[in-house]
């Protein structure tokens, strides 16, 4: 790991906790890390005035190699597709130079109070072309 100081990438190094039996990374450690750095990047959000909730509307990950204890990770969050009322984030997984997962979330915008779709904030839609794939 280079030490690159971006707010779309986190670099970590895979605890204990997160190992399975046979030496890897459990699956669900994968999307609790890529949430982690997802939610990284979103506290460089702008500020929005009466900004929706954000719900996960679909996840998925594919997974290339097993990362194991101890071993150095990269995070890297951008943004795959900007709809509506959603944006898709694509979360690369890299160590040692090799991509090692692919985790997929998307968020759709809705209503705090009655949960129903509502468009992007156009400020935070163009803050997120900046990440676009």
């Amino acid at each position: 790991m280079d030490g690159t100081q971006r707010e779309n990438v986190t670099e970590i190094r895979i605890p204990f906790r997160d190992i399975d039996m046979h030496g890897h990374m459990h699956n669900a450690a994968y999307y609790a890390h890529a949430e982690a750095a997802l939610s990284g990047l979103w506290r460089h959000r702008p500020t929005v005035r009466n900004e929706p909730s954000y719900l996960v509307r679909r996840s998925a990950c594919v997974f290339h190699r097993g990362l194991r204890y101890d071993e150095p990770a990269r995070f890297i969050v951008n943004v795959s597709k900007i709809g509506g009322s959603s944006v898709s984030f694509a979360v690369r997984v890299e160590a040692g130079g090799q991509l090692v997962a692919e985790v997929e979330i998307v968020w759709v915008a809705v209503d705090p109070a009655r949960h129903a779709p509502v468009p992007l904030p156009v400020a935070t839609r163009e803050w997120l072309t900046a990440y676009l794939e």
